[in-house]
């Protein structure tokens, strides 16, 4: 751990709660709760002819003569395997390259905070689920093995197999709060958030400070997220840790100011010092950011813009033509790439409005014609950890269809526009159509099915996508929500996927959700 973190941690964990519990008057000893959450249920449904991962290579091509007799002969053994199971009147294996799926799971959410003063407050977050009804839950002996990282979405659910743990702590951390001075100290596991959520939306443990400076209309935010940890690992078994100080750490720094009624701002800096060698890349990397918010009784928009630089070293193998490794040498790419991110919202009435949303990254998608990320170089954008939605199927995290999420967002870009109409009182309606396009189109040089060998060409379009949503509000605390996408894939991602097979991807699911 560096000098800078060790003095910030103990700063934290000494003087600021030192100088609270000694600076204000006593309070009763007698503990208050609070607590709060949500159950889910929900249905999907979804169905595609189209990849949603590559499934070729992406290294170069030495020999395709040799790369495609070698598939065709894969093909014939799995031909001639399923061919010898029919004469067993056995089922066959191979099936159509097409999707569609109907499955159903519940989930949990409980977050608890307890206090015994104004100025100290704990709080404990935990979630049960998604349990996929008849999803099989692994035990911790047995023949199917045991997954310590399956707890809480994907465990449980299957007759007479219920997972015995199967819940996962979102939430812990203590809160200090001294409201007469505007200062409050976040330590533990909590969630981490930038603007929007465009570079970093995750939980994770740390410490977060935020200072709030009334008279001057701002406030002032930083803290550090211990992303990643291998300090403690023993690779050759002799009993003492070797792995000393591999960690990743996230900085973090922003200033919100509100000098306007209609106006806000926000300017931010992150920043990741990733030493952890165990996945054969090391970063340091900064992005820049500034948010702006603008709102006016008929119409508001936002502008934002992020800047990302730095540098990324990663161990690259050399092969020779017979594709072995004779040794590994690291390379070192400097980063420098951007986001834009536009959105504006015109409110024709209480019950109607029109939206407008583009968002984009610079760089290219996929692997360059090296077989590297394309977004190491050429003004490439890297991503950190960031968590948003734009579209159903697209650009998404929320469940069913996702082609790309917040963290694959590199080098593509988005534009969208939805309308909102509230109707018959409780009623919500959302309706959809955006446009997903690569800033440089994919590298087709590395393909082998959808390649220029075979007639195909590469292009910038990736597709485009209709939305249909529903909001029903029954009561304050309980909501039906019906969601669907269609997506129509282009050129590009069939680029992107190597693939040539299918056109669409499509998702509807409704949700009972009850809230208190």
């Amino acid at each position: 751990m560096s000098l800078r973190s060790l003095f910030f941690y103990s700063f934290v964990f000494f003087v600021i709660p030192c100088s609270v519990l000694t600076a204000q008057e006593e309070e009763s000893q007698r503990s208050f709760m609070n607590f709060n959450g949500s159950f889910r249920v929900r249905a999907t449904n979804v169905g595609r002819d189209v990849l949603l991962e590559r499934k070729t290579p992406v290294t170069p091509i030495t020999n395709l003569e040799k790369e495609n007799s070698e598939r065709q002969g894969k093909e014939q053994d799995t031909i001639q395997s399923d061919l010898q199971r029919r004469q067993q009147g056995l089922p066959s294996q191979i099936t159509r390259k097409k999707e569609d799926v109907s499955y159903y799971d519940s989930r949990f959410l409980y977050n608890m905070s307890f206090s015994a003063n104004k100025y100290v407050e704990g709080i404990w977050g935990m979630q049960v689920g998604d349990i996929p009804f008849g999803g099989k839950g692994l035990r911790a002996t047995g023949p199917d093995g045991f997954d310590p990282g399956l707890v809480g979405p994907g465990s449980g659910g299957e007759r007479g197999r219920t997972a015995a743990v199967n819940v996962q702590t979102n939430f812990l951390y203590l809160n200090f709060r001294i409201p007469e001075s505007g200062l409050f100290i976040k330590v533990g596991q909590q969630l981490f958030s930038s603007a929007q959520g465009r570079v970093l939306f995750s939980t994770g443990t740390g410490v977060s400070i935020l200072k709030n400076f009334q008279f001057l209309r701002l406030s002032l935010e930083g803290g550090i997220l211990r992303a990643r940890d291998q300090s403690f690992m023993d690779v050759d078994k002799n009993g003492f840790a070797d792995k000393n100080y591999q960690t990743s750490n996230i900085y973090y720094n922003r200033l919100k100011f509100e000098y306007f009624r209609n106006i806000r701002n926000e300017v931010y800096a992150y920043f990741l010092d990733d030493n952890d060698k165990s996945d054969n890349e090391t970063a340091r990397l900064a992005w820049y950011g500034m948010h702006n918010e603008f709102n006016f009784q008929k119409f508001s928009f936002i502008v934002h813009g992020i800047l990302n630089t730095g540098t990324v070293k990663k161990l690259r193998p050399v092969n020779d033509t017979n594709d072995i490794t004779i040794y590994n040498n690291t390379q070192r790419y400097f980063i420098k790439g951007g986001m834009y991110d536009f959105q504006f919202t015109y409110r024709w009435s209480e019950s109607l409005n029109f939206n407008l949303i583009a968002l984009g990254t610079t760089g290219r998608p996929g692997y360059d014609e090296k077989g590297n990320e394309a977004n190491l170089k050429g003004n490439g954008y890297r991503t950190l950890a960031p968590g948003f939605s734009i579209s159903n199927i697209a650009t998404d995290f929320t469940g069913g269809y996702a082609l790309f999420n917040g963290s694959s967002f590199s080098g593509l870009n988005e534009y969208g526009l939805y309308s909102n109409i509230i109707a018959f009182g409780p009623y919500q309606f959302t309706l959809g159509y955006y446009q997903l396009w690569a800033t440089k189109s994919p590298e087709i040089r590395i393909n082998r099915e959808f390649s220029e060998l075979n007639g195909y060409r590469t292009s910038t379009y990736m597709g485009m996508e209709y939305n249909f949503n529903i909001r029903y509000n029954v009561t304050a605390d309980f909501q039906i929500i019906f969601r669907s996408g269609y997506f129509v894939a282009g050129d590009a991602l069939f680029v992107l996927l190597d693939s040539k097979y299918g056109r669409v991807l499509r998702e509807g699911f409704i949700v009972f959700e009850h809230r208190f």
